[in-house]
């Protein structure tokens, strides 16, 4: 499988080393990109090329807290359909499932999990080879809490931030940015809000647009998996799993049922494909 990386979401990173002085031409054709590129949303680009940049910009750019910025230059166009259904989500918990469930959009490596309790939702991401530069994780959790204020109200504040690295030196930007106690040195990067707060009904809502936009992602998901040598098998599966999930209950048995074979079959047939419903399901 080809792993990608959808190049409209790097216009942040190269309005990031523009407005840090940088020449981003210069350092982005390194990698044979231009700016067109970003423009082009059928274009993605190999996920190796991802941790490099952030790498290149961690070293030419003077602020080692340069990447909180990447909520002043992200435009809901940069994560494709799944930017607008974001906004038309009925809650925020509705949103952070919708970006859990087709980040493959984005990228088909990382991952978002959710943590729940009595009191508070976290949001937990996982970028896997996306790259572990502080600029990395600062950019990711920098947009989501710009996604969220924008939908729910501006002086939205959550009440935790973790980070997967060494606490820095300028510490105070976080605290500025987020506005919550922030702990770093911990297992994995996430963001966490009061239940009641993730369950709020938005003004900004709209089921029929949420959905179309869905659709519109579940198509662009079966054309990724085509591309990316998936097999039929798993293009079905995949579908099956994006369709239902808004149900709140997909099952292995639920899949197989649907493609009118047996559960015990799927899994023979996943299992030589190289894969399995977990895997897929994830």
């Amino acid at each position: 499988m080809n792993l990608s990386y959808y190049s409209p979401a790097l216009e942040v990173l190269w309005k990031l080393l523009k407005t840090n002085h940088i020449d981003p031409s210069i350092v982005f054709s390194k990698y044979n990109l231009q700016f067109s590129d970003l423009k082009n949303t059928e274009h993605r680009v190999p996920l190796q090329i991802i941790p490099q940049l952030w790498d290149d910009a961690y070293e030419l750019i003077e602020s080692p807290s340069f990447g909180l910025d990447s909520y002043k230059y992200w435009h809901p166009s940069y994560m494709g359909a799944l930017g607008y259904a974001w906004l038309s989500s009925a809650t925020l918990r509705d949103g952070f499932l919708r970006l859990s469930r087709f980040i493959r959009i984005l990228t088909n490596t990382g991952l978002i999990t959710f943590e729940e309790d009595e009191t508070e939702f976290t949001v937990i991401l996982d970028h896997q080879q996306l790259g572990k530069k502080p600029a990395r994780s600062d950019n990711a959790l920098s947009i989501i809490l710009h996604m969220c204020r924008m939908n729910y109200q501006e002086t939205l504040n959550p009440s935790k931030i973790t980070f997967s690295y060494s606490e820095p030196s300028c510490v105070s930007d976080y605290f500025s940015y987020f506005k919550s106690p922030v702990y770093f040195n911990k297992p994995l990067d996430s963001i966490s809000f009061p239940v009641e707060v993730v369950d709020t009904i938005l003004p900004g809502g709209n089921k029929q647009l949420a959905q179309l936009n869905d659709q519109v992602m579940i198509q662009a998901l079966e054309e990724l998996n085509s591309k990316e040598g998936h097999s039929k098998l798993e293009e079905q599966v995949t579908t099956i799993i994006i369709k239902q999930l808004p149900t709140g209950l997909v099952t292995g048995q639920m899949v197989a049922d649907e493609l009118a074979i047996s559960y015990r079959s799927l899994q023979r047939k996943l299992t030589k494909s190289g894969t399995n419903f977990k895997t897929l399901f994830s």
